[in-house]
C-alpha cells in the first residue's frame, strides 16, 4: 500500500508566489483595522463636544472614559486572543467586530460620563480581540519573506482609521450631532463582518493542527499553491508546530523568557505616550489654541496629521523592518522623544500641526514594529496569544497614559511641562528595545529562527 507525502504548511506558505489571494487577505484585514482604529480615535474626536454639551467643569472629567476602552483591550485582547487561538482566527474576528460595533452604537445614547465609561470598556472587549486575530492571521499567511511587511501593511489601516473621527468632526457633529461620530463607528463593523464571514479564509496553520479540518485545510492550501495535488493519503503538518492547546507558559520558553517581558514593557511605554498624545490633545489643546485666537479646527487638523504621520512611516518602513527587525525601532524612538515634547511649545501655534505629524509618525511607527514583532516571533499555536497578551500588558500603558494625563490636567500643569513628561518614559523603551536586539544577537540560531528582532 503506498504511502501517502507529508505536506509541510510552513515550506508551503513561504514557497509561495504573492497573487491575489495574499493581496485579497491583506485587503480585508486592512478594512477590518480601519474601522477599528477608526473607533479608537473616535472618543477623542468627541471630547470637546461632551465637555460643551454636558457642561462639564474640567476635560479631566472624562478620564475614566477616554480611560475605558483600553482598559477593555486589557481583558479582551488575550480573551480574545485564546478564541483565536482555539476556535479558529476567523470566527474570532468577526466575533470581535460585532462586539464593538453593537458597543459603539450603544456610545451614541451616552448622556453622562458615567454611561460613556462602561459602554466605552464593553467596546474595547472587541476592539481587542481584532488587533490580535488579524496580526496572527496576516502572519501565519505571509510568506516569510514578507511577512511583517504584511502585517505592517495590513495595520496602516488602523492608523487610517483614526484620520476620520476629525474629519467627521468637523464637517458633520455641527448638523447631525457627535452622536454621528459613533453611529459611523457602530454600522460599519457589522457590514464588514458580514463581509468577512464569506471572504476571509481561515490560517492554515491553525487549520493544520485539527485533522478533523482536513477538506477547510485542502481548500486553504489550493488557494495559495493552485497548482497543489493532494492525494487521499497525502498529510499536512507543521514543521514548526508540535502542540494544538494555547499555553501562556509557552510564553516563556527559552529565550521567551527575557524577551516576552521586554516586548509586553515596549508596548506599554509606547502605548501610554501614544494614547496619552492621542486621547487629550484635541480636548486640552482647542482651549488653549482659541484662546490665542486660534481656530479649533487646527487642533482637529493636527490630529489627523498624528495618525497620518503615522501612515506614511509604516510604508517607508515596511520593508525595512522585515530586512532588519526592530533596529529601525531605536532610531524613531530616539526621534520620538522631542518631537513628543515639543506639541506643548507649539499648542498654540500653527505649527502644531507639523509637530504632531512628527510625533504620529514616529510613535506610530514604533507601534508598527512591535506589533509585526509579535506576529511573527511565536509559534502558531500561541501567536494570537502571544499577540493578544502583548496587546492586553501594553493597555495598562494604554489606559494608564490618559489616567495620568488627566491626572496632570488636574494639577494645571502647563502644557510644555506636560508634554515633556509624556516623552519622558521613552527613554526606557530606549533601553529595553537595546536589551532585547541584544538577546536575539547572542541567541542567534535559537528554537525562533525569524530575523525579526535583528541581525
Amino acid at each position: 500500500m503506498a504511502q501517502g507525502r507529508t505536506i509541510d504548511v510552513e515550506r508551503l506558505v513561504d514557497d509561495q508566489q504573492i497573487t491575489s489571494f495574499n493581496w485579497m487577505l491583506v485587503i480585508t484585514c486592512f478594512f477590518v483595522t480601519l474601522i477599528d482604529g477608526y473607533d479608537i480615535s473616535a472618543l477623542p474626536a468627541a471630547g470637546p463636544f461632551f465637555v460643551r454639551e454636558w457642561h462639564l467643569a474640567s476635560p479631566a472629567e472624562l478620564t475614566y472614559a477616554f480611560s475605558a476602552t483600553n482598559f477593555g483591550v486589557l481583558f479582551g485582547a488575550p480573551l480574545f486572543g485564546w478564541i483565536g487561538d482555539r476556535f479558529g482566527r476567523k470566527p474570532a474576528i468577526i466575533l470581535s467586530l460585532v462586539t464593538f460595533g453593537l458597543f459603539t452604537v450603544v456610545v451614541a445614547f451616552a448622556d453622562s460620563t458615567w454611561y460613556l465609561t462602561w459602554s466605552r470598556f464593553l467596546t474595547g472587549f472587541g476592539i481587542g480581540g481584532v488587533v490580535a486575530n488579524t496580526i496572527a492571521l496576516n502572519a501565519e499567511m505571509a510568506p516569510r519573506r514578507v511577512r511583517a511587511t504584511f502585517i505592517i501593511l495590513m495595520f496602516i489601516g488602523t492608523t487610517l482609521g483614526g484620520v476620520f473621527p476629525p474629519i467627521v468632526a468637523n464637517n458633520l457633529v455641527a448638523t447631525h450631532g457627535w452622536q454621528i461620530i459613533f453611529w459611523i463607528g457602530g454600522i460599519l463593523p457589522l457590514v464588514i463582518a458580514a463581509i468577512c464571514a464569506f471572504v476571509l479564509p481561515e490560517s492554515i496553520k491553525f487549520l493544520v493542527l485539527d485533522p478533523s479540518r482536513r477538506e477547510q485545510t485542502i481548500a486553504v492550501a489550493r488557494k495559495i499553491e493552485p497548482s497543489l495535488v493532494v492525494g487521499p493519503d497525502d498529510r499536512f503538518v507543521s514543521s514548526r508546530d508540535t502542540e494544538a492547546k494555547p499555553r501562556l507558559a509557552d510564553l516563556f520558553v527559552g529565550r521567551f523568557a527575557a524577551i516576552t517581558p521586554l516586548l509586553w514593557l515596549l508596548f506599554a511605554i509606547n502605548l501610554m505616550v501614544f494614547y496619552f498624545v492621542n486621547t487629550w490633545m484635541q480636548t486640552i489643546i482647542t482651549p488653549a489654541m482659541v484662546k490665542a485666537g486660534g481656530s479649533a479646527a487646527t487642533v482637529q487638523d493636527a490630529n489627523l496629521m498624528f495618525q497620518l504621520g503615522g501612515s506614511i512611516c509604516a510604508l517607508l518602513m515596511c520593508r525595512f523592518v522585515d530586512r532588519m527587525g526592530l533596529r529601525p525601532v531605536i532610531l524613531l524612538i530616539v526621534l520620538a522623544i522631542p518631537a513628543t515634547a515639543a506639541i506643548g511649545y507649539m499648542a498654540t501655534s500653527a505649527n502644531l500641526i507639523w509637530v504632531t505629524f512628527a510625533s504620529g509618525f514616529c510613535l506610530l511607527g514604533i507601534q508598527f514594529g512591535l506589533n509585526a514583532t509579535a506576529g511573527i516571533l511565536y509559534p502558531s499555536h500561541v501567536r494570537s496569544l502571544g499577540v493578544g497578551s502583548a496587546f492586553g500588558v501594553g493597555r495598562f500603558g494604554a489606559f494608564g497614559g490618559p489616567a495620568i494625563g488627566g491626572i496632570l490636567i488636574g494639577m494645571h500643569l502647563p502644557l510644555q511641562q506636560l508634554y515633556v513628561l509624556a516623552a519622558a518614559p521613552l527613554v526606557i523603551s530606549l533601553i529595553a528595545c537595546i536589551v532585547m536586539i541584544r538577546i536575539a544577537d547572542t541567541a542567534n540560531g535559537a528554537e525562533v529562527g525569524e530575523p525579526v528582532l535583528g541581525h
